[in-house]
């Protein structure tokens, strides 16, 4: 397959026409002050840039929802710019450390992953109504994402690679698990439920001179969700059914059908087909996810140091009112 063949220059001569409601948006402020918002180190974040990470931000929660991206949606959720340049610094950091050990994402490697996305749609026109929808002005925009992403991704890759957990450590962290991989004693069972002990009786002398348990209970139970499986109600601990119906279950023997139990529901015949035993997980059962869960905590916690520790310098008060930051969208929608 050809890596590129939705390459930028190709798609970009149909982006214009989709793109009517982010050139009302706009990119950049109304106003010629384009304030830094955000240093890290040497790395600077202005207003212009913030504001269209922030446009794509709003665009990707209004899709998910089933929603559009409206002035009056942006103005609603222009409260939260302030927090979003804080969560904006900290991937910068990270990417900043990310190249500070080597990484590199080329330009190739960006292109190559925008076409293999890219072919997972019929066409090129859905791929641009998706990025569009995703509140993507340009592949510009796109590939400084996607970078920013793929930076994140090897480092988090390049650090669970170098990281190393003892046997001892894996141990100490089951010890403080192990009481929640207890698995209580279940019982499997199947029932037949009627509203009349008579009928209850009457069953359960037909399932003594042989009837079939699953058949009889697709014809005359009035369980309507077990009732359609021949009765099962698959396997259960205690405390999740009715008091009688339980106690008969779990006193039951395997493969013997109960005398009627009377319940709230009814009278139930109870055929208990398998009996599992209470068990606890070993370390060996859960050693994988285990493991996995303490490498992504420790890469957080390295990650969060990371950020810690960047310089990472606000300047919240240098954001504009909503007005001031699209005041010639907003001008231009109260004339249309």
């Amino acid at each position: 397959m050809n890596r590129h063949r939705h390459g930028p220059s190709l798609v970009l001569r149909h982006l214009a026409p989709l793109l009517a409601l982010f050139a009302l948006l706009g990119s950049a402020p109304a106003q010629n002050s384009n304030p830094v918002i955000i240093e890290v180190g040497a790395t600077e974040e202005r207003l212009d840039k913030l504001l269209a990470r922030f446009q794509i931000a709003v665009a990707g929660i209004m899709s998910s929802q089933g929603g559009q991206v409206t002035l009056d949606v942006l103005e609603q959720l222009y409260a939260f710019l302030p927090q979003f340049a804080e969560q904006r610094s900290g991937e910068i950091a990270i990417n900043n450390y990310a190249r500070s050990r080597g990484i590199v994402v080329s330009d190739e490697d960006v292109q190559g992953i925008i076409a293999e996305i890219a072919s997972n749609f019929p066409d090129e026109a859905t791929f641009i109504t998706v990025l569009t929808e995703a509140g993507f002005s340009s592949f510009e925009q796109l590939a400084e994402v996607l970078a920013d992403e793929e930076y994140a991704r090897l480092l988090i890759e390049q650090l669970e690679a170098e990281m190393v957990i003892e046997e001892s450590e894996l141990q100490v962290a089951y010890l403080g698990i192990r009481s929640r991989l207890a698995r209580p004693e279940e019982v499997c069972a199947r029932h037949i439920l009627v509203s009349d002990e008579g009928d209850a009786i009457e069953a359960l002398n037909a399932l003594r001179s042989g009837a079939s348990f699953t058949e009889l209970a697709l014809a005359i139970s009035i369980d309507p969700d077990s009732g359609m499986r021949g009765g099962d109600l698959g396997c259960f601990p205690a405390g999740v059914m009715v008091a009688p119906f339980e106690q008969a279950a779990f006193a039951a023997t395997v493969g013997e059908v109960t005398e009627p139990v009377q319940s709230a529901f009814g009278y139930h015949l109870i055929l208990v087909y398998e009996r599992v035993a209470a068990t606890t997980l070993t370390l060996a059962d859960v050693r994988g996810p285990l493991e996995a869960e303490m490498r992504q905590e420790r890469v957080q916690l390295m990650l969060d140091a990371v950020v810690a520790g960047s310089g990472v310098r606000l300047y919240p008060e240098r954001i504009p009112s909503f007005a001031d930051a699209f005041g010639d969208a907003l001008g231009r929608n109260s004339q249309d």
